[in-house]
C-alpha cells in the first residue's frame, strides 16, 4: 500500500483500535481477577487449588475456544467471528458478577476464557490483514496496548468500588466488564468492515474491493491499482485454496508453525500468568498493600508502567525490528526474574509452605501464602486461620516488614515485579503475536494461529495451576528462579529461528518462508520434485 493517504490511515487507525479493544477486555478480566482473588478467597472459603483453578478454568476455556474457531475460522470470517465473540463476553462477566458459588464461578470463568481463546487467535489476525505493511506491526500491537489499558483500567475501577466501600466490589467490576463487551459489539458491527484477504478467500471481490478502496482512500487508490491490489493478494489465495488441516503439518508449514508455537511457548515460560494474576497476592506477602485505603496503589502503579512500555514498543516496533526488540525483553526480564527470587529471600525465606502446623511458619510472607493460615500481627506468630474464629485474635491481611533486611527485600521485590512484567510488555507480550500474524499463507492462518494460541493458553494454564504449588514445594525463590532457567534455556534456539519480518507484506514473507523450506528439503531429499500443493 504506498500510496496510504492520511485520511486513509486515520481510518484504518481507528478500526484497528476497535479490534484491539478486545485485547482491553481481556486486560479489564485479568485486573479484576487478580483483585478478586482474596475476597474470592474469603467469600467462597477457598483452598489454594481452588484459587489457582479460578485463574487456570479461563485458560481451558480458551483453548476449547481457539478449537472450536480453529475449524470455523475460515468459514466463519474474521469480523463474524468477534461479534459472537463480544456476546459470548457479555455471558460470562454477567455469570462470574452473580455468581453464588466457586461451582458457579468457574462456568463463568470459563465462558470467559472461550471468549478470551477467539479473541486472541482472530484479532491479531484481523488487523495484520487490514493494516499497510509499513505500519502493520504499529497497528498489531495496539492489541497489547489495549490489554494494558485494560488492566489499568481495571485496577482503578477496582480502587475506586474499595474507596467506595461497596459491598462485593469485585461483582460490580464484572458486570462494567459486561457493559464494556456491549459497547464494543456495538462499534464493530457499526464500524468494522471485513478483511480484504478475508473477503478474496471466499470469492467475494466486489466487496474486498469496497473496502480496500475505503480503506486506502479513494482519492489516492483508483480501480487499477485497486485491482493489482486485488490480483497481487489472490495470486497468493489461489495457490493456497486447495489447503485442507493435515497441510497445516506438511514440511512446508512446519518452519512457520513451530516457531509461531516456540514463542508462545517460550513467552508463557517466563512466569508472566503467575506474576500478573497473582500480583495482588504476591504485594500482600511483600507487605506494601497493608492500608484498605492504598491497597490497590502497587497494582495501580503496577500497570502504570505496563502501559507506558508497551507503549514504547508501539512507537519502535517498526524501526528497531521484531527480532532486536524481543531479545531484548527476553534478556531483560530473565534478569529481573532472578532478582525477584534474591527479593524473596529476605521475605519468605526458603520455608516450604507444606506444614501441618501452622505456628512452624517463622515468616509472615510464608504464613501468608498457606491459605489455611493467617498472621497474627499483635502476637507476631502465625496461626490456622480457624483459630480466628474462636478466639480473639485478628488476622493482618499484609505483612509488616520490620527488619532493615526485610525492607530492603520488600522494596526490591516490588522494583522486580514492575521491572520484569515491564519488559515482558516491551516485547515478550507482543512481538509473538506480531510475528505470527505475518508468517503463515492466507489459508493456513486461521488455523496456524489457532495451533499457536492454543500452545499459549495451554503453558499458560500449567503455570498459573502450579505456581502456588510450586511455590509450596520449592519456595518462591526457587520458583523464580526456575522461570528465570527456563528462559535462557530457550533463547538460542528461539532466535536461531526467527525471521525477521519489519518492511515486509504478507505476501513477501509467504514466499521468504516457503522458500526457505523448499531450500531445507531439495538439502536433504534431492531425489525428486515435490508438488506446489505441500508448499501450501
Amino acid at each position: 500500500m504506498s500510496n496510504f493517504s492520511k485520511l486513509a490511515r486515520q481510518r484504518t487507525t481507528y478500526i484497528a483500535l476497535i479490534i484491539a479493544s478486545y485485547g482491553l477486555l481481556y486486560g479489564l478480566d485479568t485486573a479484576t481477577t487478580a483483585v478478586a482473588i482474596p475476597a474470592l478467597k474469603g467469600d467462597f472459603r477457598l483452598d489454594s487449588l481452588q484459587i489457582e483453578f479460578i485463574c487456570a478454568s479461563t485458560m481451558l476455556g480458551a483453548i476449547c475456544g481457539l478449537i472450536f474457531m480453529i475449524t470455523l475460522g475460515n468459514k466463519w470470517g474474521r469480523r463474524l467471528a468477534l461479534l459472537v465473540d463480544s456476546s459470548v463476553y457479555i455471558v460470562g462477566f454477567l455469570l462470574t458478577a452473580m455468581s453464588s458459588s466457586f461451582y458457579m464461578c468457574i462456568v463463568g470463568r470459563a465462558i470467559i476464557g472461550v471468549a478470551h481463546g477467539i479473541s486472541t487467535m482472530i484479532a491479531p489476525v484481523f488487523i495484520g490483514e487490514i493494516s499497510p505493511k509499513a505500519h502493520r506491526g504499529l497497528f498489531i500491537t495496539f492489541n497489547m496496548v489495549g490489554i494494558n489499558v485494560g488492566m489499568l483500567g481495571g485496577f482503578i475501577l477496582c480502587w475506586i468500588a474499595t474507596l467506595a466501600t461497596l459491598n462485593n466490589s469485585w461483582r460490580w467490576v464484572f458486570a462494567l466488564c459486561a457493559v464494556s463487551s456491549l459497547i464494543l459489539l456495538v462499534l464493530m458491527v457499526l464500524f468494522v468492515p471485513n478483511s480484504p484477504r478475508d473477503l478474496i478467500f471466499r470469492n467475494r471481490v466486489d466487496e474486498a474491493s469496497k473496502v480496500i478502496s475505503m480503506l486506502n482512500g479513494p482519492a489516492t487508490w483508483d480501480a487499477a491499482e485497486v485491482r493489482r491490489e486485488i490480483d497481487a493478494i489472490a495470486d497468493v489465495i489461489q495457490s493456497e485454496k486447495c489447503a485442507s488441516f493435515r497441510q497445516l503439518f506438511s514440511r512446508a508449514n512446519a518452519r512457520p508453525l513451530a516457531i509461531a508455537c516456540i514463542l508462545q511457548a517460550a513467552k508463557q515460560s517466563s512466569g508472566f500468568s503467575s506474576l500478573q494474576y497473582f500480583s495482588a497476592y504476591l504485594f500482600q506477602v511483600i507487605g506494601v498493600s497493608g492500608s484498605s485505603r492504598f491497597t490497590q496503589a502497587p497494582t495501580v502503579i503496577l500497570s502504570c508502567v505496563q502501559v507506558a512500555s508497551v507503549l514504547t514498543s508501539l512507537g519502535v516496533v517498526d524501526r528497531i525490528g521484531r527480532k532486536r526488540l524481543l531479545l531484548i525483553s527476553f534478556v531483560a526480564m530473565a534478569v529481573g526474574l532472578v532478582v525477584l527470587g534474591g527479593a524473596f529471600v529476605t521475605i519468605t525465606g526458603f520455608e516450604q509452605i507444606n506444614k501441618a502446623d501452622c505456628t512452624l511458619y517463622t515468616r509472615c510472607g510464608a504464613c501468608l501464602l498457606d491459605t489455611s493460615c493467617g498472621w497474627a500481627a499483635a502476637e507476631g506468630i502465625c496461626l490456622a486461620r480457624s483459630a480466628g474464629s474462636t478466639t480473639a485474635v485478628v488476622f493482618s491481611e499484609s505483612c509488616q516488614m520490620h527488619f532493615a533486611r526485610e525492607h530492603i527485600g520488600s522494596w526490591l521485590a516490588v522494583i522486580s515485579i514492575i521491572f520484569s512484567l515491564g519488559t515482558f510488555t516491551l516485547g515478550l507480550g507482543s512481538i509473538p503475536w506480531v510475528i505470527q500474524s505475518e508468517i503463515f499463507c492466507q489459508a493456513m492462518r486461521s488455523r496456524a494461529s489457532g495451533v499457536a494460541a492454543i500452545f499459549n493458553w495451554l503453558f499458560s494454564y500449567t503455570w498459573t495451576v502450579s505456581f502456588l504449588q510450586l511455590a509450596f514445594n520449592i519456595t518462591l525463590p526457587g520458583v523464580f528462579w526456575f522461570y528465570a532457567a527456563l528462559m535462557c534455556s530457550t533463547i538460542g534456539s528461539i532466535f536461531w529461528m526467527i525471521p525477521e519480518t519489519s518492511g515486509k507484506s504478507l505476501e513477501e514473507i509467504t514466499v521468504e518462508l516457503r522458500s526457505a523450506s523448499l531450500l531445507h528439503r531439495e538439502k536433504h531429499t534431492p531425489q525428486g520434485p515435490t508438488t506446489a500443493l505441500e508448499y501450501t
